[in-house]
């Protein structure tokens, strides 16, 4: 399969990360879908979106060294990509700048923009390179690259060529450089009304030379994840130094995040852990997910087979903006404040002592509407608020854009 470029400053249309997400959470079969766009082109040369859709279809298969290589090789020829689902009388140009990786590389921007106001057109960035100073016409520029160690670099770079840009732009780069889980909990130490647990990032020779005195503010348990890692992924409580001593053992990574860990279970003996997403400072329930282990996600916390806990999260979105908001007002607005974002995603919960407990910060994690409408009725309605919310500071923005 070869890839056609459609010029370095033409883009080349895409069906877009969302629309591929979806069908996949909609268990599609997409392999299919891979060969239905293969066939649109008998003689094997495909357009360099349509080889990114295939790139995308390969992280969704799990296959991910198969597809970075794709992303490399097509970004050879072509960095300029727009979506197929474009409106030809959309009110806002809106250009994202993007960068090659797996699904938590960028910012799913096409969740959250899915309207006829809007057109999408991707710049694909590469680190070492020189940034670009002149940029495809646009009304509103976003960074959409999220943050990781790799990625630390060429955000660093993108945020001194903004300073040059003119257009508004939507989370600036400097502001992404706080979301590694070190940099929020400096950003967040010492705030009022918020616990940011202390977080020490070492290699493996000091890690485990701390291994029976840890570093300061910290004490056993502790939480170990590589660096890097999201969704639990070889993430383990360490409850003594010899348990430490066997996971470095097993670990087969170099540097890793070492997290204290906070007991925050609820009277009832359950974990709750909350998703909300920052527009602009004000905050909106994306989900509650509620377990009997401190490890939460969506996915694990039986939400699906559990009527009584989507009932909880039914009532928690009702409920929300003069319940939990309200409690942690002042806490929102500090983490708005120091951290900066226009639109930041925080995985929270209360602690046991009524502060908000931060366990993560950043712009990566999927913010969606796919749950099945017959199960989480409520659902639907609240999403539709908080992609509202983001659609309409765009518009904001692109309404107060220099001439």
């Amino acid at each position: 399969m070869q890839a056609r470029a459609a010029g370095i400053d033409n883009p080349s249309p895409m069906i877009g990360p969302a629309r591929l997400i979806r069908a996949a959470f909609d268990a599609s079969d997409m392999a299919a879908l891979a060969q239905e766009i293969l066939a649109r082109s008998p003689d094997g040369v495909i357009d360099a979106g349509a080889a990114m859709d295939l790139a995308t279809i390969l992280l969704l298969m799990h296959r991910t060294d198969e597809a970075l290589q794709l992303q490399t090789d097509i970004l050879q020829g072509q960095r300029l990509f727009s979506l197929r689902s474009n409106p030809d009388q959309a009110r806002v140009r809106v250009l994202i700048l993007v960068t090659a990786g797996d699904l938590m590389a960028n910012t799913p921007i096409d969740f959250l923009l899915n309207d006829d106001d809007f057109s999408l057109t991707y710049l694909f960035l590469c680190p070492g390179e020189d940034m670009p100073r002149d940029l495809p016409e646009h009304d509103v520029l976003i960074t959409g690259i999220a943050y990781s160690s790799g990625a630390e670099p060429l955000l660093e770079a993108v945020a001194a060529a903004a300073e040059g840009w003119a257009r508004p732009i939507v989370n600036h780069p400097r502001a992404v450089l706080k979301t590694s889980r070190h940099g929020i909990a400096d950003a967040l130490r010492g705030a009022e009304g918020i616990l940011a647990p202390v977080v020490a990032l070492l290699d493996r020779a000091a890690l485990s030379a701390s291994a029976s005195r840890l570093p300061d503010g910290l004490n056993y348990p502790v939480l170990v994840r590589p660096l890097d890692t999201h969704a639990g992924n070889d993430l383990q409580k360490v409850d003594r130094a010899e348990d430490l001593t066997r996971y470095l053992d097993h670990a087969t990574t170099e540097r890793f995040y070492v997290t204290q860990f906070c007991d925050y279970r609820g009277p009832d003996g359950l974990f709750r852990k909350l998703r909300v997403v920052l527009i602009d400072g004000v905050p909106f329930l994306c989900h509650l997910a509620i377990r009997d282990h401190w490890m939460i996600h969506y996915l694990n916390a039986g939400m699906l087979e559990d009527a009584e806990k989507r009932m909880a999260e039914a009532a928690a979105m009702a409920t929300f903006d003069a319940a939990f908001a309200q409690r942690h007002r002042a806490a929102f607005a500090e983490i708005h404040r120091r951290i900066g974002l226009d639109y930041l995603i925080l995985d929270c919960a209360e602690s046991s002592d009524g502060r908000l407990l931060i366990f993560e910060a950043d712009t990566g994690m999927v913010v969606h509407d796919m749950d099945p409408v017959d199960l989480f009725p409520y659902k639907l309605p609240q999403m539709r608020r908080v992609f509202s919310a983001f659609q309409q500071a765009v518009r904001g923005r692109a309404e107060t854009r220099p001439a």
